[in-house]
């Protein structure tokens, strides 16, 4: 495709997320990326290893011509980074983002947007579910998205801005869906969230033992391993997750910790116990089974 014909996507926070996702869209070769960010450096680093076409630290020269901007910043800051670049995108562009929680995010973009209407943008809400424990474009790869799950929470978007951004995901090789933001938000609490906090809180509740970290971390077997990995993920996105969310994981982890008791309270009784584990593996099984037929 001639670079005439190329959409233009301006990638605001070129890290993990956007790093992997502008290194993708070169590849397909449907699409031109302009890297945005504070940091010349890291900035550098990304078109280095090919994760956009062009960087830049001037904002407003780098989402003016952009027919898609992506916004890959925490969570927190995606309405901060709207409002600043609102009065620089020209009309008719689309503006979506990567955040893990939806419904508050979706709620301030919103508001910006109708207080100002003569911008004429829209917002699309996305939410790859994909990463890894390590941050930074040094860890991006151009595969992240290949056979991956994107949300999208389109609520007041019009047809043709969600055709966009489903197109670009699938460009990267996503398996793109729509929900209703609330309903993504009480998922990804069970399924995401709520795990990070408790990988988080295994490593404190190990470390914290009183036994000697290198004592304990001689008997550090796989699966203390696995379900800690996610620890090493960047301790300032996942408090800003956890806030943004922190209704529908505070239900999570209500959940989580009625099922605990029950367990804890039938370690006398290895019928009970049993009965218990073989429940959750068959769960287990269930949702990974119904994950591969829906891919």
């Amino acid at each position: 495709m001639s670079s005439s014909h190329m959409k233009k996507v301006a990638i605001i926070g070129v890290g993990l997320i956007g790093g992997s996702l502008g290194m993708a869209l070169r590849a397909s070769k449907r699409y031109r990326v302009t890297g945005v960010g504070r940091d010349a450096r890291r900035l550098a680093l990304a078109r280095r290893k090919g994760a956009a076409d062009a960087v830049t630290t001037d904002w407003p020269g780098g989402v003016r011509d952009a027919d898609i901007i992506v916004i890959c910043t925490p969570v927190d800051l995606i309405s901060g980074v709207v409002e600043k670049i609102l009065p620089h995108i020209k009309a008719g562009a689309i503006v979506t983002d990567a955040g893990s929680v939806k419904t508050q995010v979706l709620r301030d973009v919103q508001k910006l947007l109708k207080r100002n209407p003569a911008a004429r943008v829209s917002f699309v809400g996305a939410h790859p579910l994909a990463g890894a424990e390590k941050s930074g474009v040094e860890h991006a790869s151009r595969r992240l998205f290949c056979g991956a799950t994107v949300v999208l929470t389109p609520e007041n978007a019009p047809a043709p801005a969600i055709k966009s951004v489903a197109a670009l995901w699938r460009a990267v090789g996503g398996r793109v869906i729509t929900m209703p933001s609330q309903e993504h938000d009480r998922v990804v609490a069970l399924t995401s969230h709520l795990p990070h906090l408790l990988a988080f809180t295994l490593c404190l509740n190990a470390g914290g033992s009183g036994m000697g970290k290198v004592h304990v971390g001689d008997l550090v077997a796989g699966s203390f391993r696995d379900a800690t990995r996610v620890a090493d993920a960047n301790p300032r996105d996942w408090a800003a997750i956890c806030n943004y969310n922190k209704d529908e994981l505070k239900a999570a982890v209500r959940s989580f910790v009625r099922r605990l008791t029950q367990l804890t309270n039938s370690t006398a009784d290895m019928r009970k116990m049993e009965a218990f584990f073989t429940a959750a593996r068959t769960a287990r099984r269930e949702l990974l089974d119904a994950t591969h037929k829906t891919e």
